[in-house]
């Protein structure tokens, strides 16, 4: 029985009918039964492709492959032993293509779909799924597709969308002008199906066939459901051991709220899943191929740090390997000593046989203690697809109440109470990551008892200026080793000396009280601050902390705020001391020169000022991102801040942080978007910005959001040369020098979002006004700087400075 195999043809161009026919005759020749003759080329087909063309090399190729084409079919149709023949269904339009208004009686099998959209300059959505769906086979659960058997024309100028947009199993051809080569390339695609679908019985097996769930991906995805709902993301980076684990988790958890995330490189993925716990409480599972521990650099000591709970599956090779490919374990090295230095825990899951109890005990380490924990895998293991579901035993939920106290912690709690009732010194929180309702508790015991707030660079945006689009009163700025404030400097100090520990109190909420919290030494903070730290893990209190309270702060909040009852006294001393430290301005009038170009102290005092009134007169909301550098230095202590931000800053401080995590924040934010970038961390990392750009295109609401990206450019590396510039007075020279690419000043669309970029060298308050308030747009901007070295909170030396007197 004759086996009929379709293409269908999408086009209008006589042309393009002209050529596929043209290959289906090729094909059915190919097919035709054997005459005993051997394979046979039309006389005239060099002859009629040379006409074509206009030259001869291209119809030199087509008649090559014709014979190599007709041989391979006619030998492989020899073993095949059923009869074979294709049919070409023409149709105009895709509607008409759809709804399959050609047939009477019986169909062929339809397994090559051609589109032509080479007439239409806009990208729509992937027209092959559906014709798939419409072609589906009778006889087939699923349709005999390969890598071959889409195929879509389009015009030169929509080439790069749809590259972006179709993904790696789809042909995209601009048509030529050379018809004997688009010939060839018909001919070419068309046997490479028929060897794939049909022919080669090893490459034939994958075709047509849906991909198993394999096991870790069900049971991670089942673990991660149990304990965090859906409250997680999936980041993945590619390779060969992974894909189909990959494949199955995107599988998993289709339709849910979960999301699939994909980044420049290993390291992103880890500074996503930081910025998705520290600005939206996900947990995370990232999967990497082999060999790939390494490039999550630092950022995994961040997540650690910020007890940021997820998994990292990686492919690994097993350890008595003879020196492998990418494998970080063999007779020299082992990828688990490097895991372990860093004080995470990991499990290695060598055989297929050891999955499931492998499993339990990483899920285990997991709820234990929110933190990384590795999963190194085989390729057996990570593409294990049993019959049945291996239903590993899932840890309990950990439980998240308050507990109960100690006499011990009762007494702190006590001692502390009295300080905030009735101690006649002024007193300051800063606060490390609250949730809404907890920073809402802090506002409010602020108000009420008379305490300063402040965040800090780690931590931009824990309590702000504005609350709900309202001033809070109580707020002074960022108290941290960079970027402090005036303010915060007059409050902790009187003639450039601390005040002593009879005068003031500094409660630090949530923190380590780490070395980047505060400017102040080590040893001030032991001799010369009554310090008062409120952290529920006993190993993070400080040796400097004078009144340790190791409990969750929302029982010490909730306690304060029942138990509150300041001494009107004391109230009024503190109201008065705030109120006279509020009336210091930020900006000294060296800040006000304006210069060509600009200092960071004169683009961010404009730049604070037009975000201040966006705030008040237009409801204006954001999230704050600062790299690491001077200038994110400078936005963090000018920019006033309407919620949390990610701060490049946080724990190991790694340049380029922020610009990695930037298109996670923007594409998982529901507002506006403000990223502060230097010229030094933009050299530092991947390009990220057609990834930005197609992800917030890709973004449903995408068209709603504005996403402005700073380059802050002034050729070097100005914290080095400020250290320079302080200690020694040297010029850093190369060392420092910092060299950017030159900015393009276009606007360009990608889907329903406008890409603007442009070079600002003045402060145009017009221009910045419009560009951060256009909704559905994607501003990428150079700001031209000068380097500087003065004020902005860069060292205590620079407040002693006579022009911030």
């Amino acid at each position: 029985m004759m086996e009929a195999l379709g293409i269908c043809l999408v086009t209008r161009s006589p042309e393009l009918l002209d050529d596929v026919s043209f290959v289906v005759q090729q094909l059915n020749h190919g097919l035709a039964p054997l005459s005993g003759e051997g394979p046979t080329v039309p006389a005239d087909a060099g002859k009629s492709c040379c006409m074509i063309d206009g030259g001869a090399h291209s119809g030199r190729v087509l008649e090559a492959l014709m014979s190599q084409a007709e041989c391979y079919l006619q030998g492989s149709l020899a073993a095949w032993q059923q009869p074979m023949e294709i049919e070409l269904l023409h149709f105009c339009t895709l509607e008409d293509a759809q709804a399959q208004q050609v047939f009477h009686g019986r169909r062929p099998r339809v397994e090559i779909f051609i589109i032509d959209a080479s007439h239409h300059d806009e990208v729509g959505e992937d027209p092959f799924d559906a014709l798939f769906t419409a072609y589906r086979h009778e006889s087939d659960a699923t349709p005999r597709l390969s890598p071959h058997s889409a195929l879509l024309y389009c015009s030169r100028q929509a080439l790069p969308e749809w590259v972006a947009r179709t993904g790696g199993n789809r042909h995209l051809r601009v048509p030529l002008q050379d018809r004997a080569a688009s010939r060839a390339d018909l001919l070419r695609i068309a046997v490479d199906h028929l060897e794939h679908a049909h022919f080669n019985r090893m490459l034939a097996r994958s075709v047509g066939q849906t991909l198993p769930p394999v096991s870790i991906a069900s049971e991670v995805a089942r673990f991660m459901f149990d304990q965090w709902q859906e409250n997680w993301d999936f980041h993945s980076y590619t390779g060969s051991m992974v894909a189909g684990l990959i494949q199955s988790m995107q599988q998993r958890v289709k339709n849910t709220g979960v999301r699939c995330l994909h980044g420049c490189n290993e390291h992103s993925l880890a500074v996503s899943a930081l910025a998705g716990w520290q600005l939206y409480d996900r947990a995370y599972v990232i999967t990497v191929t082999s060999g790939m521990l390494d490039e999550f650099r630092g950022t995994l000591a961040n997540l650690k740090r910020a007890r940021a709970p997820g998994l990292i599956i990686c492919a690994d090779s097993p350890d008595d390997t003879w020196f492998a490919f990418q494998g970080t374990m063999d007779s020299e090295n082992d990828g688990r000593q490097v895991i372990a230095a860093r004080r995470l825990r990991c499990v290695f899951i060598l055989k297929v046989g050891e999955i499931t109890a492998k499993l339990a005990e990483a899920f285990s380490l997991l709820a234990e203690r929110p933190e990384p924990v590795f999963i190194l895998a085989t390729q057996a293991v990570l593409e294990s697809c049993p019959r049945q579901s291996l239903d590993v035993s899932l840890p309990p939920r950990a439980e998240r109440g308050l507990g109960t106290l100690s006499d011990a912690q009762r007494a702190a709690l006590a001692e502390a109470m009295l300080m905030i009732n009735q101690a006649p010194q002024q007193m300051l929180w800063q606060c490390g990551k609250l949730s809404d309702a907890q920073r809402e508790q802090v506002y409010a015991i602020a108000e009420a008892a008379g305490i300063a707030l402040t965040d800090t660079i780690t931590q931009p945006g824990s309590v702000g200026p504005y609350r709900r689009g309202r001033l809070v009163p109580n707020y002074l700025g960022s108290l941290s080793l960079y970027g402090f404030g005036r303010r915060i400097y007059r409050f902790l100090h009187k003639n450039h000396e601390v005040l002593g520990p009879d005068e003031q109190c500094l409660f630090f909420l949530k923190s380590k009280v780490d070395q980047a919290a505060t400017p102040l030494s080590e040893g001030k903070l032991k001799r010369q601050v009554r310090v008062v730290q409120v952290n529920h893990e006993p190993r993070h209190l400080s040796p400097f902390t004078d009144l340790a309270l190791d409990m969750p702060l929302d029982l010490f909040l909730g306690h304060v705020q029942a138990n509150l009852a300041v001494d009107p006294a004391v109230l009024a001393l503190r109201r008065a001391k705030l109120a006279s430290v509020r009336e210091i301005p930020e900006a000294v009038p060296v800040d006000h020169i304006a210069t060509l170009p600009m200092t960071a102290n004169y683009f961010f005092l404009r730049l604070g000022r037009l975000v201040r009134e966006l705030i008040e007169c237009h409801d204006y909301r954001y999230t704050g991102i600062y790299d690491v550098g001077r200038c994110g230095i400078s936005a963090l202590r000018n920019v006033p801040r309407t919620g949390p931000g990610f701060s490049g800053w946080y724990g190991r401080a790694l340049m380029g942080d922020g610009l990695m995590a930037l298109p996670y924040i923007a594409t998982t934010t529901e507002g506006n978007v403000l990223a502060f970038i230097g010229d030094g961390a933009r050299a530092l990392v991947p390009d990220i910005e057609t990834r930005l750009a197609a992800s917030l295109a890709q973004d449903p609401r995408g068209a709603t959001k504005n996403v402005t990206l700073f380059y802050l450019t002034n050729g070097v590396l100005s914290m080095i040369q400020t250290y320079l510039d302080k200690r020694y007075a040297h010029n850093g020279a190369h060392q420092v020098a910092v060299t950017a690419p030159a900015a393009g000043l276009a606007m360009e669309r990608s889907g329903a979002i406008s890409v603007n970029r442009s070079r600002v060298v003045q402060f145009d308050p017009d221009f910045l006004r419009n560009a951060l308030t256009a909704p559905g747009q994607l501003n990428i901007i150079d700001v031209a700087l000068a380097h500087n070295s003065d004020g902005d909170g860069l060292s205590l030396v620079s407040e002693t400075a006579w022009n911030r007197q």
